[in-house]
């Protein structure tokens, strides 16, 4: 790995992320001129990490590394925990199901490349992690691993606009879209009507609510033509069929967040859309959980209650999901910068908002530049920078670091820019900046090797 001379110099162990104590990993060690002490992250409080690198440059297999310590058993190297979380990893390339596989020193060539890793790394030896791995219902293969568990999408959790999404169809200016935009209104808000049979309004409906709705309701007969109805008909007929869309509420939140587990959902094997519908639905049915958990927990925590109404209040916050920590990598594949509105206004309010509710994002992506938006972006509370190469993502970088640059850096005997910092990084490298770390300036680290196995390339 490379060392770069910096200055000014910084000593001894440095730690990033907040100042409370009570949760820190390990994140790496310093690769800096005279200083190779460990480096830190510290994750008590709620946090927003922000972790960017080109293909290859080691980022997916670094967001993994620091996540899984956050799974960890009581006596480890690499964490020390007071309280613990949970965090849900959404993996849409499917590289981290690996992480069930602990490190050995036998076995395949690429289980043995990895352990000799973390063998060179001092005082570091392979440890257990709590790791559990969600498919999508109906995704499944005959050769996946018989410890992966099912998920099903929470349909009644869908808006209008992801069925628009899904169905390909235009809410406002198609027909088609019209007739989704109406039948869902009716279905959740107004209730319907047709010859033999009356529907309330129901907030927990199935897609066979929709379907019903689209094939009984009078107006809906007299207004829209016959093909139109049958055009959207046959595609919600398709997904009623799908194990994915079977229940009504879909995998429960406290399923996938597990305090102490790292929970990672794979979802290369799902179209495009249905990916970012999938992930949209996650990100604003969390925060909307966390909203009432943490109401009860400020109740609980404030509020002179008799012994019955503690019992009742705190079996409802157990129904609830806990603390989490939402780690979305190649977040540019399932939150687009463009094309899908609601995808990025649940990302922001979980940035805005999150913290509130006892929520933190980890999020990874090859492009910084309208990742988020500039409201959500100023919430970045840590910056996790591998190489970059195209100088718009570099600048789009530069200009959202926390703490104050160095005054001088040199690589090779030579003078270079922070640019040119960013762009000599080595393959596990990066550049850790965070406004409440203990270092006076941004610093440079080689991030540390993983306890369980990583399925991407970089490693």
């Amino acid at each position: 790995m490379k060392t770069f001379d910096i200055e000014p110099r910084v000593s001894g162990k440095v730690t990033i992320g907040g100042a409370a104590r009570e949760t820190v990993i390990l994140a790496g060690r310093l690769a800096e001129k005279g200083n190779t002490e460990n480096l830190y992250f510290d994750g008590s409080d709620n946090f927003v990490v922000f972790q960017v690198g080109k293909r290859g440059s080691g980022k997916s297999y670094g967001m993994g590394a620091m996540l899984e310590a956050f799974a960890t058993t009581d006596k480890s190297q690499i964490a020390t925990h007071r309280e613990r979380r949970a965090v849900i990893l959404i993996d849409p390339l499917d590289i981290h199901w690996t992480a069930l596989f602990p490190l050995r020193d036998e076995g395949p060539e690429g289980m043995r490349k990895q352990y000799k890793i973390l063998a060179s790394w001092k005082d570091l030896s392979p440890e257990p992690i709590n790791v559990q791995v969600f498919l999508p219902a109906g995704y499944g293969s005959p050769t996946d691993r018989p410890e992966f568990r099912e998920f099903q999408i929470p349909v009644s959790s869908l808006t209008v606009s992801d069925w628009g999404l899904l169905l390909s169809a235009d809410l406002v200016n198609e027909p088609r879209g019209r007739l989704v935009d109406e039948v869902y209104r009716k279905v959740t808000e107004v209730g319907w009507s047709g010859k033999t049979v009356i529907r309330s309004a129901r907030d927990d409906y199935a897609i066979t609510d929709l379907i019903e709705c689209i094939e009984s309701d009078g107006e809906i007969q007299e207004i829209y033509a016959s093909e139109t109805r049958r055009s959207v008909l046959q595609a919600l007929q398709s997904m009623a069929r799908m194990p994915l869309f079977a229940a009504r509420e879909g995998t429960p939140l406290t399923e996938l967040a597990q305090l102490g587990k790292l929970s990672i959902l794979c979802l290369a094997r799902l179209p495009e859309d249905l990916r970012t519908v999938l992930t949209t639905v996650l990100v604003r049915k969390l925060r909307e959980d966390r909203m009432i958990a943490s109401q009860i927990r400020r109740r609980l925590a404030l509020s002179q209650e008799d012994a019955a109404t503690r019992r009742e209040l705190e079996a409802e916050l157990a129904r609830h999901a806990p603390r989490t920590i939402l780690a979305i990598d190649e977040a540019q594949i399932l939150m687009p910068a463009r094309g899908y509105n609601t995808a990025r206004q649940a990302l922001d309010s979980f940035v805005l908002e999150g913290r509130n509710y006892g929520l933190s994002l980890w999020m990874a992506t090859q492009r910084p530049k309208g990742a988020i938006s500039d409201a959500a972006a100023s919430q970045i509370d840590t910056f996790i920078v591998h190489r970059l190469s195209v100088a718009e993502d570099i600048t789009a970088v530069c200009g959202l670091l926390q703490n104050a640059q160095p005054e001088r850096i040199r690589h090779n005997g030579k003078e270079v820019s922070l640019a040119e910092l960013i762009r000599a990084l080595d393959i596990g490298q990066a550049l850790f900046s965070s406004g409440n770390g203990t270092a006076s300036r941004m610093v440079v680290g080689s991030v540390r090797p993983r306890m369980v196995a990583h399925g991407g390339e970089a490693f």
